[in-house]
């Protein structure tokens, strides 16, 4: 049998029991809150190194551009940028079979549930979600896969997806050099774009001025590994860049970054 002075202990234990379950309660349906789909139109940039991925989010779609070489880097970003409970990536584009662009891709297959792979999409095709589209401006000129392509061949043949959503536009451009981006340029595909993924992780050989003056991208975005071998990104390069007028982020200065376009307005958030 309780005592009186036990009984009181019992009943505030109680008391602040509910308190703080009442508590737990609000802080968890906060932190669900806060990771549930805003209707608002996300690119994360991830830092994935010496490498390609971005994460695209709209509502509950979500695809992927690339998937970069680690999977420990990759699973980051995601872990980071998706809702925890949500294990399901609904398209991915793989611009060319190189490890830097689709290293983790088979981890991911294991990991998470896979709409669709696009790895061999063919110029002009098209892909959409409601109001999201994303055109193929270059890809597979046939269904054959030729064997003994050099790097450099692989790079100049990648794909590039140019994304649209309202008055926001993205070009993907992969490891593309001078060569494709003046093909490109003669085509007559590119348009004035908002955020550039800035071609082979800021390579000297890619990004010349006439392609950039076409674009006049008002975000350009370099997706580079820190301290990396090759030099990237070149200095001509981010001098290019400035002269068309376009704010420069770095993966391997800034870490992962998210592109949020709003009623019209580009926010953007940076890792560091």
């Amino acid at each position: 049998m309780l005592t009186e002075p036990k009984l009181q202990r019992a009943v505030r234990w109680i008391v602040n029991w509910k308190k703080w379950g009442l508590v737990i309660v609000i802080l968890s349906l906060f932190w669900v809150w806060e990771q549930w789909p805003d209707g608002r139109l996300r690119l994360v940039f991830c830092d994935v190194g010496q490498g390609d991925a971005t994460l695209v989010v709209l509502g509950s779609f979500q695809a992927l551009i690339d998937t970069g070489p680690s999977e420990q880097k990759l699973f980051t970003c995601l872990g980071n940028e998706m809702p925890f409970w949500d294990r399901e990536i609904d398209l991915i584009f793989i611009s060319h079979p190189q490890a830097d662009h689709n290293g983790a891709l088979k981890g991911l297959k294991k990991r998470y549930k896979i709409g669709k792979v696009i790895e061999n999409a063919s110029k002009n095709d098209a892909y959409r979600y409601g109001d999201l589209y994303f055109d193929i401006l270059q890809g597979e000129e046939s269904g054959e896969k030729v064997l003994g392509k050099s790097s450099s061949e692989e790079n100049e043949e990648a794909m590039v997806v140019y994304m649209k959503y309202q008055d926001f536009s993205a070009l993907f451009t992969s490891d593309i050099g001078e060569k494709t981006e003046l093909a490109l340029l003669e085509s007559g595909v590119l348009k004035k774009t908002s955020v550039l993924k800035v071609p082979h992780h800021g390579s000297k050989f890619s990004s010349s001025l006439l392609f950039l003056e076409r674009l006049r991208p008002e975000l350009a975005v370099i997706s580079v590994g820190a301290k990396n071998s090759y030099g990237h990104p070149n200095g001509d390069t981010l001098m290019r860049l400035e002269q068309v007028g376009a704010k420069i982020l770095r993966t391997d200065l800034q870490g992962s970054t998210e592109v949020i376009y709003d009623a019209g307005r580009l926010r953007i958030f940076t890792e560091k």
